[in-house]
């Protein structure tokens, strides 16, 4: 489901050695994430591969410290098991199967979740507001749909399709509460990326593009993707 598909070596995309500690790992993510979130004018497909190298040695981190922990000879009571959090999932969503492949545009809501340790996961996450929760919430928007790829029957004439994407990423622009947006259009191809400060908002602009595109004769193919990073590890 993802634009992107390609293996990634964290250790490279941070900087930091093998043998890295959480608070390098962290130190390097922070300086990696300021220099290219989107909100700061950087590309939001390096955001995310360094939000996921970050989560990837993280979690490789603290399995390391709890695999030496284990073998060590001072007596120690056996650890819990804990529950596998998965560092990311994807849930299908809209999907109008009514509207030809051609006139189908693609559309990713990315949130960047904090994980929370034990009991705090639970308790937190359903009570603490959503800027507690969440580093990032993103719509990215894509036509033509890579996923409808080899299924378009004819060919569209794109110059229509773009100037009624651009009239809803106009709109999406001026009267949802988006932090920041860009848009790009090349090769007959428009690319949108729009940020919110929470789920919530995020998801009321998802119901919005959906009908401003029916309201243009064009349809929706969307999924949710949630990222997950671990915050206070020690």
């Amino acid at each position: 489901m993802s634009l992107f598909s390609f293996e990634i070596d964290p250790q490279k995309v941070l900087g930091v050695a093998t043998d890295a500690s959480l608070e390098q790992i962290r130190d390097a993510y922070r300086l990696k994430a300021k220099r290219y979130h989107p909100d700061a004018g950087g590309e939001d497909w390096a955001f995310r591969i360094i939000v996921q190298s970050y989560e990837m040695l993280s979690r490789a981190r603290v399995a390391r410290a709890a695999h030496a922990e284990q073998a060590s000879d001072r007596p120690a009571t056996p650890p819990r098991p804990k529950a596998e959090r998965p560092g990311e999932s994807v849930h299908i969503g809209i999907h109008d199967k009514n509207v030809p492949p051609s006139r189908i545009v693609a559309l990713e809501l990315l949130c960047v979740r904090f994980l929370w340790d034990e009991a705090d996961y639970i308790w937190i996450t359903q009570r603490a507001p959503d800027e507690e929760r969440f580093l990032s919430c993103s719509l990215n928007l894509c036509w033509p749909d890579p996923g409808a790829a080899g299924e378009q029957p004819a060919q569209v004439d794109p110059a229509p399709v773009i100037d009624a994407l651009r009239q809803v990423f106009e709109q999406m622009s001026v009267t949802t509460r988006v932090v920041s947006s860009r848009s790009r259009v090349g090769d007959d191809r428009f690319e949108g990326w729009l940020s919110y400060s929470n789920f919530d908002r995020a998801w009321k602009a998802v119901s919005s593009i959906h009908q401003l595109l029916r309201d243009r004769g064009l349809g929706l193919r969307q999924w949710s993707r949630d990222m997950f990073i671990p915050r206070a590890t020690r």
